[in-house]
């Protein structure tokens, strides 16, 4: 009798112990009250290049074939989730835009100073608005006009430039750094823009003082005996600093006039070039917090010598501080046989996405250019599409602190519509609920007050500013 009740007593146990097990193994669904992991935000760009017509408008010169080439780009970013454009509006101390400094660009109507018949700029920014995709206006600060070799002449300087502040060298007339003036200058005409166009951010590239050929020399000694001998030991500081001035005078002037505007630089990827050939001591602007984005042009095949992507990227991490890091990615070598065997197919771009995604500092990409993407040779639209698999919300890429809007609220189904109230001066997320400790799917981004449900779930919304500042979460509702 012991014995039966024994046995029974064992078989007992182990059926509780097997019910216990299959409970621990059954998934329950997302409570409607339980809130997700929200995903990673990162901007995802391109550059697109003016100068030479090389990415637009291609010498075309029709005003609705440059605008449906420009809408095609941007509708292009828009199916591979990407959020950001880098659009050059003045590559040749030129204007896609009316502007008292400088004259409308050879490149919109083929002829230097002609008015467009429609207002490019505005056009430019307003249609990328449109598709939720950031503007940032790219500039190329001294830069004027380039030619061939010194026996050819340069275009002839635009009336509105006082050829007092230029300097011409075997292959390119530029703003000359040292001069006052040109400082002022360089730092007017980016308070232009801001204040009469709604750009998201301003961008330089890497040209600063000029690389020039082995047998020139800067020419700048007067330079340095007027404005610099009392102040600085040796010329290269003198000239580091007159780049110094033009980059804290332009985070003044967008502090000043529109602080939501986001400063950003792509220099060389060699920072020993960027200080002793082009005087630009960007370690420094970013440490002082000068410029809000770094993004170093890391146009390299991946591996373990100093000038691969990798190591570059590594060094570049250490230099990052309450600024914000970018990637930027030539996508133009890959299918290029010139630029050696790993750009011959596209394994290469797909590593480097992924030691990129290993570094927590980088907060996204820009990929040049954007004419390249529509080219896809080596079939790199492939590694972009998986890269970009999902939609993704724009970091804050500010410099101070930013209030939160405040959440939607009357979060509701009626049929397939998620609807809710709405918050001013904000646009929505709209996320999918995978339960907790799961990273909630970002399904749709909308500056609508009502969106479509495509998949039964648990939804919920956020609100998000001008800076792209999330509020907290709604209230979750079933569909």
């Amino acid at each position: 009798m012991k014995y039966w009740k024994y046995l029974t007593l064992i078989i007992l146990i182990a059926f509780v112990a097997s019910c216990s097990k299959d409970d621990d193994d059954i998934i329950p669904p997302p409570d409607e009250n339980t809130p997700s992991i929200l995903p990673e935000k990162e901007l995802r760009g391109v550059w697109v290049t003016t100068a030479w017509g090389i990415d637009w408008p291609m010498e075309e010169y029709n005003a609705v074939a440059q605008k449906r080439k420009y809408t095609d780009y941007l509708d292009l970013l828009v199916e591979n989730n990407m959020n950001a454009i880098f659009f050059q509006i003045r590559g040749m101390a030129d204007a896609f835009y009316d502007s008292q400094y400088e004259s409308w660009s050879k490149y919109i109507t083929g002829t230097a100073g002609v008015k467009p018949t429609y207002d490019v700029l505005g056009f430019l920014v307003e249609e990328a608005h449109k598709r939720n995709i950031q503007f940032h206006a790219w500039l190329n600060p001294y830069r004027i006009s380039t030619r061939a070799n010194k026996g050819s002449s340069f275009p002839q300087l635009d009336p509105k430039i006082p050829v007092e502040l230029t300097k011409d060298y075997e292959k390119i007339r530029i703003y000359n750094p040292a001069l006052p003036e040109v400082q002022t200058r360089i730092t007017q005409i980016v308070k232009e823009i801001i204040t009469k166009y709604d750009v998201d951010g301003i961008h330089l590239d890497d040209y600063f003082y000029p690389s020039l050929e082995a047998s020139e020399k800067m020419n700048d000694d007067a330079e340095y005996e007027k404005y610099g001998k009392d102040k600085f030991d040796n010329i290269a500081d003198f000239r580091r600093n007159n780049v110094d001035v033009v980059i804290q005078d332009i985070q003044k002037t967008i502090i000043g006039t529109r602080p939501d505007v986001i400063f950003s630089v792509s220099p060389a990827a060699n920072m020993d070039s960027n200080y002793n050939t082009l005087f630009a001591d960007v370690k420094k602007w970013s440490k002082e917090g000068w410029v809000d984005v770094i993004i170093p042009q890391l146009y390299f095949a991946t591996g373990t010598e100093e000038t691969s992507f990798n190591q570059r990227l590594n060094l570049w991490s250490q230099h990052i501080y309450e600024n914000h890091l970018l990637v930027g990615y030539g996508i133009y070598k890959f299918g290029n046989p010139d630029y050696g065997s790993k750009f011959q197919s596209s394994d290469d771009l797909k590593k480097q996405f992924d030691f990129a995604g290993t570094k927590p500092k980088v907060k996204g990409s820009v990929l040049y250019s954007v004419k390249y993407l529509v080219e896809n040779k080596v079939g790199i639209m492939s590694v972009i599409k998986s890269v970009y698999k999902n939609l993704a919300l724009l970091p804050y890429l500010g410099r101070i602190a930013t209030e939160e809007p405040n959440a939607p609220t009357n979060v509701r189904v009626d049929g397939s519509t998620l609807s809710w109230s709405g918050v001013q001066d904000a646009y929505y997320a709209v996320y999918k609920n995978n339960g907790a400790d799961q990273v909630a799917t970002l399904v749709g981004i909308t500056k609508e007050t009502t969106f479509r449900l495509t998949e039964k779930g648990i939804y919920f919304v956020t609100a998000l500013n001008n800076k792209n500042a999330e509020s907290d979460l709604s209230d979750s509702v079933t569909y």
